[in-house]
């Protein structure tokens, strides 16, 4: 599940940090405050971190409480320590999140679940730590990466759906050949408000 090390040197460069903070990151930034969803002070979970360079504009830009990141690369995450930020840096697989159901206010994924040959079993892992209205932000390729992962972006939004999520934003980018997306997890039916009475189902 990690990557070569061509991918490496695409990830790491200074060109992808630019493009992800000044293309990807407004993106999402957009969608929170479309939803008037603030994540200053909250818990974030930043889920294949790599180098450390989204984990940087996660405290930078909402100053969260806490912030956790992980890789399962562990030469990205030395990297990721030397950036010394406030954050808890570790080893860690999507599929198997090392972390408390229900601890994270948002999770950011950028361009993760599709290297996870199980990638639905991740998708279940983020809803698991997520809080119920939390939110899960990131980007995926459109159509299947390789022969290893059979991942297409229909089958990724049924997953999210499937797993508890409402996928409420998803944007085109890199001339069509990936999406943005911002998905938030559901309430527990038990924790809905009731409907009103005299209502009919679907109102």
């Amino acid at each position: 599940m990690g990557m070569d090390r061509t991918q490496l040197q695409v990830v790491n460069s200074r060109i992808r940090q630019l493009f992800q903070k000044y293309y990807e990151f407004r993106i999402h930034t957009r969608y929170l405050r479309q939803h008037q969803i603030d994540l200053t002070g909250g818990v974030i979970l930043d889920a294949g971190c790599g180098s450390g360079y989204s984990t940087r504009l996660l405290v930078e830009t909402f100053q969260p409480s806490e912030v956790y990141a992980f890789d399962i690369m562990p030469e990205q995450v030395e990297l990721a320590k030397q950036q010394g930020l406030p954050a808890v840096v570790t080893v860690g697989d999507i599929t198997a999140i090392d972390f408390p159901a229900q601890k994270f206010d948002a999770a950011f994924a950028f361009f993760v679940f599709h290297h996870a040959p199980d990638w639905s079993q991740a998708i279940a892992e983020v809803h698991r730590v997520l809080k119920p209205g939390g939110v899960l932000l990131g980007g995926e390729p459109k159509g299947k990466h390789d022969e290893e992962v059979a991942f297409e972006w229909t089958s990724f939004v049924q997953e999210l759906e499937r797993s508890g999520f409402d996928v409420v934003e998803s944007k085109n980018m890199y001339l069509g050949f990936f999406n943005s997306f911002m998905a938030v997890k559901r309430p527990p039916l038990d924790a809905r408000p009731a409907p009103a009475a005299g209502a009919r189902p679907g109102e």
